[in-house]
């Protein structure tokens, strides 16, 4: 299902959209918590091969118990998800808003374990990536009910309209967080996203957005899918011709 044109306008407004419609059906969701969940075990104890502890500070000793957990491509490591990526109902809301030539720029499932799970500082996404032009889209998608208490998506909307901003090294407790990068905002307009399991909200890669952490009692299991159009230049300039072609033509790619 498209968007509707008052839902485009609305992203295009705030930069951010709440989708009104259950994105992946409850027994589809359970298939996706299972192999998420065994996904998860079978890399906890591996070294090098895709899981990391976002939290994780410079110096900090093995034991430190505050997770954020982010395991990159999950299309590559089971089928479930690599399904996932051709999901016509979030294809639809990614052509609805970028257009049909559609490439995966990648996936990343993040998992904030119930009582440890560590917060993720504002930021945009493309003050990771660097992509041009910057126009990619994310679509953020709850396995588990979400709410201010474990973990939800906060927002600044119209943000993305200011363009790209600086961004740091991230800290927590003034410890340097290696893997993450941080921009100093004004919250003051952060708006909250909380969801029900199986549905989502999508955002603008200059979206200004965060997550707090979760000291409840329930898991935060999320899935995250990034789209782009065919012809987006990474931070070195070069077109990302080669990224999995998830709807539409791919004229860049010589094969």
């Amino acid at each position: 299902m498209h968007l509707s044109k008052e839902a485009v306008e609305e992203f295009q407004c705030q930069g951010y959209l709440k989708i009104d419609h259950q994105l992946i059906e409850n027994d589809h969701l359970e298939i996706l918590r299972r192999q998420y969940d065994q996904v998860f075990a079978e890399h906890r104890n591996t070294d090098g091969q895709g899981l990391r502890n976002l939290a994780v500070t410079e110096g900090t000793e093995p034991q430190r118990q505050t997770e954020m957990l982010q395991i990159m491509e999950m299309w590559q490591k089971d089928e479930q998800f690599y399904k996932l990526l051709f999901h016509q109902s979030l294809l639809d809301i990614a052509e609805s808003l970028i257009g049909k030539n559609i490439q995966l720029f990648h996936d990343q499932a993040l998992y904030k374990p119930a009582h440890i799970g560590g917060e993720v500082p504002w930021h945009q996404d493309n003050g990771y990536w660097r992509c041009f032009p910057p126009n990619l889209v994310s679509i953020w998608i709850a396995l588990d009910d979400v709410d201010e208490e474990n973990g939800c998506m906060n927002v600044i909307p119209k943000s993305y309209a200011k363009g790209g901003i600086d961004h740091t090294r991230a800290k927590s407790e003034e410890k340097e967080l290696p893997a993450l990068l941080m921009a100093s905002i004004d919250d003051d307009q952060a708006v909250s996203v909380p969801l029900l399991a199986g549905h989502g909200m999508v955002h603008h890669c200059l979206t200004l957005h965060q997550t707090n952490p979760n000291n409840s009692s329930r898991d935060r299991r999320a899935m995250v899918i990034h789209y782009m159009l065919v012809g987006t230049q990474n931070s070195k300039g070069e077109i990302l011709a080669d990224n999995l072609l998830l709807r539409g033509v791919n004229h860049l790619n010589a094969e």
